[in-house]
């Protein structure tokens, strides 16, 4: 296993390493160091949505690259991916934690800082992605019943209930990797929440070792973890998340020739209050009050994602009648049916690399 703390940032004041000749004629990439954690409980979608990340890049309308630091993160992205896409299986659900690390490169518009004149400038940039995927049990809290053994029941077939159950160095390494992240993708899974209401138990217990590592033992310049978050509820294309999302009134389409539904950029953080609060067998709605008393509110950005979105057809394109990308036999086995599309999966991984500004810990 390998140890999240490779990952650590070189000091500031570091002597840089030998470089190779820039070009003075060509703009230089703006570099940005950024550690990302993920977070979430099983069956939340965590391994997927890294499989599903390089299908987003290469999907998105920008000018991204997404490739490893090194050949374990190639391989994974290799091997996940193709389970999605050509084998159209969901990747086996995380057993160990494992450091992965790619570098995302791409261009953005950042403020020239002038009063007068262009306001922006189209820049060159790139950062580095370091994940630590871990299993869901790692977020577990111990009073959660049952989580000492795998469970069946109404598992949909993504694996995650066959998780191990977690060691104590396995949460040590997570809480570890998760105070020292600049930012952190939490996966929200609404159709897990609303069969066993256990959002929060997996919650909790994390956010309460996150604050403490950080508070006590690294402190804060206030009283809020200086962490970003991208909160994201995921399978919104499962048919009860849709739904909910289409009755609410929270849809919009994409200007494409597939137009894909997506939860408005302006509405998402409301649609997961009404999903949190509408919760009828758990305390869903304790993890939005956590997110609002912990974390920063101009730190804090919802989205709605889905890692192999909507099955479009022979049409390729988006319809009311038949819109379920995910076919499930007699047997419980599931498949992907069609294309995979990504819904705001590199969203909110391209948000906290542009959004993040340097804070010290």
């Amino acid at each position: 296993m390998t140890n999240p703390s490779q990952f650590s940032p070189p000091p500031q004041n570091a002597a840089p390493g030998p470089q190779a000749p820039q070009n003075p004629n060509i703009a230089q990439p703006k570099r940005e160091m950024r550690r990302i954690g993920l977070w979430g409980a099983p069956e939340s979608g965590k391994t997927t949505f890294l499989a599903a990340l390089q299908v987003a890049v290469l999907r998105s309308a920008g000018d991204w690259m997404l490739y490893g630091v090194n050949e374990e993160s190639n391989d994974f992205l290799d091997t996940q991916t193709g389970m999605l896409t050509q084998h159209r299986q969901f990747p086996a659900a995380t057993k160990l934690s494992n450091a992965l690390s790619w570098t995302l490169r791409g261009s953005t518009t950042l403020p020239t800082g002038k009063r007068f004149g262009k306001k922006f400038d189209v820049v060159p940039l790139e950062f580095n992605i370091d994940l630590l995927d871990s299993p869901g049990r790692v977020f577990a809290s111990k009073a959660v019943p049952g989580e000492a053994m795998a469970s069946g029941g109404d598992n949909l077939g993504f694996g995650d209930e066959q998780e191990e159950q977690h060691t104590e160095v396995d949460e040590e390494q997570i809480i570890e990797h998760l105070a020292g992240c600049d930012g952190i993708v939490y996966l929200f899974d609404p159709t897990r929440e609303r069969r066993k209401g256990d959002s929060y138990s997996y919650f909790q217990r994390t956010l309460l070792k996150l604050s403490r590592r950080v508070f006590r033992e690294r402190g804060s310049a206030d009283a809020k973890l200086p962490q970003h978050l991208a909160v994201c509820v995921t399978k919104f294309d499962a048919p009860e998340v849709y739904r909910q999302a289409r009755v609410g009134g929270y849809l919009t389409y994409d200007d494409t020739p597939q137009m894909l539904p997506r939860v408005r950029e302006d509405s998402a953080g409301h649609f997961f209050a009404e999903l949190c609060r509408n919760s009828k067998v758990g305390n869903a709605d304790l993890v939005l009050g956590s997110i609002q008393k912990y974390f920063h509110p101009d730190r804090v950005r919802y989205f709605a994602t889905s890692a192999v979105g909507f099955y479009l057809g022979e049409a390729d394109r988006f319809t009311e009648s038949d819109y379920w990308n995910i076919s499930k036999s007699a047997d419980g086995s599931v498949e992907i049916r069609g294309k995979v599309w990504p819904i705001n999966v590199v969203e909110p991984v391209l948000w906290l690399g542009r959004e993040m500004p340097p804070w010290s810990r």
